[in-house]
This record gives C-alpha cells, structure tokens and sequence, in this order.
C-alpha cells in the first residue's frame, strides 16, 4: 500500500482545497444578513442544490461505514443506508417546512419564539452536540484515513487539517459556501463514479485480478502470513494506526497493514514473485508462512 503522497496527488488536493476557500471568500462578502448566511438569501438553483445533497448523502460515513456494514452484516447493514434516506424526508417535510413559514432559520430559534423556554433551549443545544459529535467523529476518522496515503501525511494531521478547512468554509460564507462546495463534491463523485462503472463494465464481472503477472511472465501469488503482535514488536515493528480489526505497523522493511482475527493473530497479504514480496527482495517474509493460493 502507497502511503506517501505523489506531487500529482499532493497539487490536485491543494487546488481543490484553494477553489473552495476562494468560494467560501466570494459567498461571504455577500452574506451580509441572516438569511443570506443561514439559507443563502434562497438563491440557490434547484440543480446545485440537488447535486449538493448528493454530494452530502455521499460523504465518507456513507462510504466507509455503510460499504463496511454491508460487508460485514450483509443485508442488515443494507438497511441503515435506507435510515439516512428515512431521515432527509423527514427532516424536509416536518422540521424545514414549519420552520420556513415561521421564518426561522434553527430549530432552536423555532422553538424558542413558540415557547421562550430556557430549559428548552438548553435541551435543543445539547442535543445538536451530542448529535454532532457523534457524527463528526466516523467523518474525521473517514478524512484522517483518506488525506493519510493521499498526502503522506499522519492520520491526525489529516484530522486536524480536514477539520480546520471545513470550519473555514462554514464559518465565513455559511449555507452558500457549504452548498456549493458539496455541490463540487456531488458532482465529482458522479462523473467519477460513473467512469468506474464504466471501466468495470468494459473489463467485465469477475473475480479474478487482471495483469497479476511479473516482468518474467510468472504468476504472483497471494500469500497470506500470520503472526501476533507481541512478534512484531520483538523485530522491531511499531504500531501506528488502527481502524476496528485492521492494524498498521511500521518497521525496517516500511509499513504494513495486518488483520486481527477472532483468536488475536495478525494477518497480512503480500503479493509474491520469485524471492521478491511486494517488489522487494527479501529472505523471507514476516511472519510465519501459510500454504500459497495460486
């Protein structure tokens, strides 16, 4: 696995990164009232704004934990995708329509000119936190995971630096710039999206990997190794990330991702050609070697 950022990969996140902060810059010198910053002063096209909840239906919760639900659970972990669906329409037809008619832009201020209740303001703040919290913290651990081999950065620089732009983007220009920059991302997402099932459907359904060959004309094998972390610490591996069961590991011969299984033992896959694993010449690999599936 590439875990350091290529100047391509490096140049593309900072321009994309520079056109949102300059849209962010443009849509707050207009934001110039409440409803400007809350709802963008309602001039928003129907087309940008369907493509920005797309794009924010997409985010990285969605492709991380609902794809690892599925995976895990199966048709179980199916049905919270349709949860998230559920809860948009409700959300415009029983929160943001009355809302609208009375001419508030948060829940909290709805409430509040309906019943001026501290108590109830206080509730309406605590829950928007917990709720917040709870969601932020997949999307941080989504953004500090990707921006990691993306840029080559740590995954808490990734946080910090994902979570700083965002609060830029939010606090400046508001609804206009949020809705623009999901707008960025929705549509992005698509077009992309959509080359891959292209390319997909061009190679066509299967299971097979394509091209495992070596300069030689050799078949690569797929070599599971298995090992304990107490082994890996005594050769001279240092843990620095984990996501659920899966581990990374730095040591002398670079990084590598393993899997806990149900017994406590680490698994890794190298792909092996000759006396080289993962295009490096070794004696032999971590670990204790496992028969080899063609």
């Amino acid at each position: 696995m590439n875990l350091h950022g290529t100047p391509l990969s490096v140049i593309v996140f900072t321009l994309f990164v520079v056109a949102v902060l300059y849209l962010s810059y443009f849509f707050a010198r207009k934001a110039k009232s409440a409803a400007g910053y809350y709802a963008a002063g309602g001039q928003i096209h129907w087309a940008v704004n369907g493509i920005s909840f797309a794009g924010d239906y997409l985010s990285a919760a969605s492709f991380l934990g609902i794809c690892g639900m599925i995976a895990t659970l199966g048709y179980d972990g199916f049905l919270y995708s349709i949860g998230y669906l559920a809860g948009w329409v409700v959300a415009l037809f029983v929160v943001a329509e009355p809302m609208k008619r009375m001419g508030k832009f948060t829940f909290t201020d709805a409430v509040d000119a309906k019943y001026d209740s501290r108590g109830i303001k206080l509730a309406a703040a605590i829950s928007t936190l917990v709720v917040s919290i709870c969601y932020l913290i997949p999307q941080m651990n989504g953004a500090g995971s990707l921006v990691e081999p993306l840029l080559g950065l740590p995954h808490w620089a990734g946080v910090i630096l994902v979570g700083t732009i965002v609060i830029a983007i939010v606090a400046t220009a508001g609804m206009a710039s949020t809705t623009y920059v999901q707008f960025l991302k929705g549509a992005l997402l698509l077009v992309f999206s959509t080359i891959m099932v292209v390319f997909v459907l061009m190679r066509g359904l299967g299971t097979e990997p394509a091209g495992l060959k070596d300069d030689a004309g050799r078949a690569l094998l797929f070599v599971p190794q298995q090992t304990t972390e107490a082994e890996l610490v005594a050769g001279g591996h240092r843990q620095v990330h984990a996501a659920g069961d899966f581990l990374k590991f730095d040591g002398p011969g670079g990084s590598a991702w393993w899997r806990r299984d149900t017994q406590g033992d680490l698994w890794q896959t190298q792909w092996v050609a000759g006396a080289e694993v993962n295009g490096v010449a070794v004696s032999r690999p971590t670990g204790r070697r496992r028969p080899a599936i063609a």
